[in-house]
């Protein structure tokens, strides 16, 4: 009886140990849920004008744009999918050219109105699957200790609901980014740099050595979410510098976002000189290093400044 006892035991330790693939999420590398897996990515369009501010749910995109509009005011375009914000806003209104990179990872595009433009645009391209709150005000809310119209929120629950309802889900393979762990093409240390668009749209980020990440600032105040009052940390960040130019009276932009260009890559402290191609309007935007390589993050959130080719920057990388 002992022996067979015996048996057992060794039968239970010499088991093979199962454990489930790690899964990735393709535009952070870092794990996410499984039930995340080729679920569509959703994008949407956050205020940044001094009244909006702090916002929410920046902290929680995995990748940010900051990009200029009308007034020399930048606003953002947040891509979700790893992590499930509570509260993202304010929603503001679309532009045209913000469509172009939130149809790079094919996501339903969220905003509360929008220029012209962007109308014209979002009617034509029957691939662009929008929400748009002042059609569809179940998806959002108004915060009554804010001013309209600094003051529509969503949330992640109600972004999907809407998206279910409509039939906008479903699976769908992102083509992410290539990561890698560690250094890599850096040709210098940065600590801090500051990235100036217009007047009171100061940009500074600084590295938190602790973090392994930058912290934003917004005019030398810390850029805070407003649920937890944490300063925003970012990973990894892009420069990308675009043509930009004013087009009508209201002084709404164009921005060539297909072409090619330059800008850099800042992480871990170091930066590289890289290069930007985007074939077409939707096309996905391809990153190289000065000597061809396919641009590799390190792991984690990223934000891309979208900056015009004559934006004045300091960044002392010589």
């Amino acid at each position: 009886m002992e022996e067979e006892k015996d048996e057992r035991k060794e039968e239970q330790i010499t088991q093979p140990v199962v454990t489930e693939p790690i899964l990735k999420n393709p535009l952070t590398g870092l794990p996410m849920a499984k039930e995340k897996e080729d679920m569509r990515p959703f994008a949407v369009m956050v205020e940044n004008e001094k009244s909006a501010r702090p916002q929410s749910g920046l902290d929680k995109a995995d990748v940010v744009y900051e990009i200029l509009t009308e007034g020399g005011i930048t606003r953002f375009l947040t891509v979700y999918l790893g992590e499930d914000a509570e509260e993202i806003g304010p929603v503001r209104s679309a532009r045209h050219y913000f469509i172009d990179f939130a149809m790079e990872y094919e996501a339903i595009y969220v905003h509360y109105g929008g220029s012209p433009q962007a109308y014209s645009d979002l009617k034509k391209y029957d691939k662009i699957d929008n929400i748009d709150g002042i059609y569809d005000s179940v998806t959002f809310w108004r915060d009554k200790t804010r001013k309209p119209p600094h003051n529509a929120y969503t949330s992640a629950h109600n972004i999907m609901k809407t998206a279910q309802k409509r039939g906008y889900l479903g699976t769908l393979k992102i083509e992410g980014w290539d990561f890698l762990e560690g250094k890599s093409n850096d040709l210098g240390p940065i600590r801090e740099f500051v990235l100036e668009y217009y007047r009171n749209y100061r940009v500074k980020y600084a590295y938190d050595e602790n973090k392994r990440a930058y912290l934003r600032y917004i005019n030398d105040e810390p850029h805070v979410d407003r649920r937890t009052g944490n300063p925003i940390a970012v990973k990894n960040i892009i420069v990308q510098f675009m043509d930009t130019r004013v087009i009508d009276a209201e002084g709404r932009l164009e921005i060539k976002t297909a072409g090619s260009g330059t800008g850099y890559y800042i992480s871990d402290g170091n930066y590289a000189r890289i290069r930007w191609e985007k074939a077409s309007r939707f096309a996905k935007t391809r990153y190289t290093t000065e000597d061809g390589r396919e641009l590799r993050l390190n792991p984690g959130n990223t934000w891309i400044q979208i900056m015009p080719i004559q934006a004045k920057t300091k960044l002392d990388l010589n």
